[in-house]
């Protein structure tokens, strides 16, 4: 007598991820809480600068390099992959965020859909709370002022991550797509959605940095063995 074998699970639709989403759930909250937070501590950063001297101004590139590539390894080594201690990321970033959004159905339908494309609402006091210690370290192996710079630069990016990642989930006749070199960079993201491309390609979400370095920037022709 044969045997069958039970057939996988059924990826969840997008309704039944949608679904679980809280039911008190803000999206205006949501959006405009880290960003405000951001946008304070760049803020307060910036008020205690005091006569900058033009070498610390290499902090603002050197921090915004550090940023790039720490977005494209934790994207490719954190959501995309089991990460010891970490695998609840992965398993909520592959299961939820990309089965509710795939290359072809990109957009929100709706204000509670950021549940699922931005980062859950405590991340800006834990991406600065993590920050300082590094900004402290940074001023005594390098000066105050590069320091106070350095964390100003990383709160900017934090904020503009979530607002260009928001962007690329927009619908497509949105004015936020007529912004110069957005529609290119939303195209670089929309392929990552693809399940075939996520795990190998596109992990920058801002600006594709170290997918050029690393050779993981996907075009419709990528180089053979790449």
């Amino acid at each position: 007598m044969a045997v069958h074998e039970p057939a996988p699970p059924r990826p969840p639709r997008r309704a039944e991820i949608a679904a679980r989403i809280p039911r008190g759930y803000s999206p205006a909250l949501h959006l405009a809480a880290p960003t405000a937070l951001g946008a304070l501590a760049l803020a307060a950063a910036v008020r205690l600068v005091d006569a900058v001297e033009a070498v610390e101004l290499l902090a603002v590139p050197a921090t915004l390099l550090l940023a790039f590539a720490f977005e494209w390894w934790a994207h490719r080594s954190v959501l995309h992959r089991r990460a010891p201690l970490l695998g609840g990321l992965c398993e909520r970033h592959e299961r939820e965020h990309h089965l509710a959004f795939t290359a072809d159905d990109m957009a929100l339908r709706s204000a509670r859909e950021l549940w699922l494309v931005l980062m859950p609402p405590y991340s800006a006091l834990l991406v600065l709370a993590l920050l300082l210690p590094l900004a402290a370290g940074a001023g005594l192996v390098f000066s105050r002022d590069a320091a106070l710079l350095g964390l100003a630069t990383a709160m900017a990016f934090f904020v503009s991550y979530e607002w260009m990642h928001l962007a690329y989930h927009l619908p497509p006749d949105s004015p936020v797509h007529r912004v110069p070199g957005l529609a290119r960079l939303r195209e670089h993201h929309r392929r990552h959605h693809d399940p075939r491309l996520m795990k190998r390609w596109n992990f920058n979400v801002t600006v594709p940095v170290f997918d050029v370095v690393h050779g993981t920037r996907w075009s419709p022709r990528p180089r053979s063995g790449a």
